[in-house]
């Protein structure tokens, strides 16, 4: 009744996937409980695949069921190819087959697509008897059978369902030693070992479904040839289906050295960049890293700009989150949001800008409903060993303490006089001056990065208008005309 070869190749993939311990566990007894082991009433029958599509739900059960030369009764969305499949049309089909045999599994691929669904999201009464019916059956039958089902997610069944089945196994994302077993597997034929391992190492979150796109992209790329570099570009140019909302920044050419000044923050950055390159001698050390940042500091202070200087000294790519992108029911699902994110993506940058257009004071003060469900979020993202969560405020007084109790905190100021001279001084390098940069510093007091661009753009269209040089007459004037139009935006609202 066993494939002692498809058993192997069983065993070699649940070792290398990202199952917990017990959730391999309980597929490994599964095995033992066909073959004869294990006493009936004390074993588990019934388990339940739950994960976002692409991530091995069906390829995991496909594998398990290859170990045995058996009936297995399907229902399902897609194909399959064991030898002794039984397709089924519907449920009620797949309960006339376990009348028909004594020793079986059962296989009910995706649940979501299974089910009819009433106009208010809730189970058909028919899919719903017929369900249970068949769970029932098993969890009974003094039998060695099985039952398996998927579903991408468990908000498409209620309590009642759940209830009935005995292991529930959440997959996640392939983890890398997963994603280059799968590529190994299915392309060690047209790409070499280099190019495998580079595909799994930078395939930041993507699933079984992405990684083919990507050698594909590669091989058109390279003219029917896969390359490093068609690997790295079509890796720039792909963007996976989850992560198609967002704006993802890979292979970031800046770094600290073309930040102006700011040496305070960056001192401060390098203890995370030394956490993270050491991670071994810090976790050795007991060091508590910080995982959770905030950079805190008025609109065009350069908080974006380090964002990307700090992704560049990591070698690590940006997920950038606008406020609008998860902006929801209050703080909760937000900060919910990005702990899903955090647990989802490593060796990354998740950053949320302006933040506090989504999170109100009040939403994280101590005393609030949601304290304690913040508490094991924040807890999981920091669990993370490489993930980041940066987030950008403009304005600290709408979040309460207990915000702040869990985040590192860095202040960005207003550039200084020295910031202000080196910072105009790269941008008008660009064309011929006379320009005294010591009284440019003077004469922009209190104005951001932002506002300094701003006049160094208005300056720029005389060089469009067909000036040869530019001259402190004409920074003089359009810092006059930015801070008289300014005053008129304040006294205007």
């Amino acid at each position: 009744m066993i494939n002692k070869e498809n058993l192997s190749k069983f065993n070699n993939l649940l070792e290398k996937s990202s199952l917990k311990p017990n959730d391999k566990k309980a597929l490994s007894f599964a095995i033992e409980f066909m073959e004869g082991k294990h006493d009936i009433n004390l074993s588990s029958k019934s388990f339940l695949l739950t994960g976002e599509p692409g991530v091995g739900k069906t390829h995991l059960v496909e594998s398990f069921l290859d170990i045995f030369d058996i009936p297995i009764i399907y229902h399902g969305c897609s194909a399959i190819t064991h030898n002794k499949a039984i397709l089924c049309s519907n449920l009620e089909k797949a309960i006339e087959e376990i009348s028909k045999h004594g020793h079986f599994i059962i296989f009910i691929d995706d649940l979501s697509y299974v089910f009819k669904y009433s106009e208010f999201d809730e189970i058909s009464a028919v899919d719903r008897k017929d369900f249970m019916k068949i769970a029932d059956l098993l969890k009974s039958s003094d039998k060695r059978v099985l039952f398996f089902a998927t579903a991408n997610q468990t908000l498409c069944l209620d309590e009642s369902i759940l209830d009935r089945i005995d292991v529930k196994i959440q997959m996640d994302i392939p983890v890398e030693c997963t994603k280059l077993a799968f590529l190994q597997s299915r392309y060690s034929g047209i790409a070499n070992e280099k190019q495998i391992n580079y595909l799994a190492k930078h395939s930041l979150g993507y699933n079984f479904r992405d990684l083919p796109e990507i050698i594909k992209i590669a091989y058109r790329q390279g003219g029917g040839k896969i390359t490093l570099m068609g690997l790295s570009r079509s890796i720039k140019e792909y963007v996976p289906t989850a992560m198609q909302r967002y704006k993802v920044l890979n292979s970031i050419n800046i770094n600290f050295n073309h930040v102006i000044g700011k040496e305070k923050i960056k001192s401060e950055l390098q203890n995370i960049i030394l956490s993270l390159k050491r991670k071994n001698l810090a976790k050795k050390l007991g060091l508590k890293r910080h995982n959770l940042v905030v950079f805190d500091g008025p609109v065009g202070t350069g908080k974006t700009f380090m964002v990307k200087a700090l992704a560049g000294e990591l070698k690590f790519p940006i997920i950038n989150i606008g406020a609008r992108d998860i902006l929801s029911r209050g703080g909760f699902r937000t900060i919910e949001s990005l702990g899903n994110f955090a647990k989802r993506f490593e060796n990354c940058i998740i950053f949320v800008d302006e933040a506090d257009k989504m999170i109100g004071r009040g939403s994280f003060d101590e005393d609030s409903v949601f304290d304690g469900q913040l508490n094991e979020i924040f807890d999981g993202i920091e669990s993370i060993t490489n993930a980041l969560v940066i987030i950008a405020v403009n304005n600290s007084m709408r979040f309460g303490s207990g915000f702040w109790d869990r985040f590192m905190t860095i202040k960005f100021e207003m550039p200084n006089p020295i910031e202000r001279k080196e910072f105009c001084r790269n941008l008008l390098s660009k064309v011929k001056s006379n320009i005294n940069y010591d009284e440019v510093a003077r004469i922009t007091e209190g104005m951001s990065y932002r506002e300094l661009e701003k006049v160094c753009n208005s300056v720029f269209y005389s060089v469009l208008q067909g000036s040869n040089e530019i001259n402190m007459p004409m920074i003089s004037q359009a810092v006059k005309c930015f801070k008289s139009s300014d005053a008129e935006m304040e006294m205007f609202g």
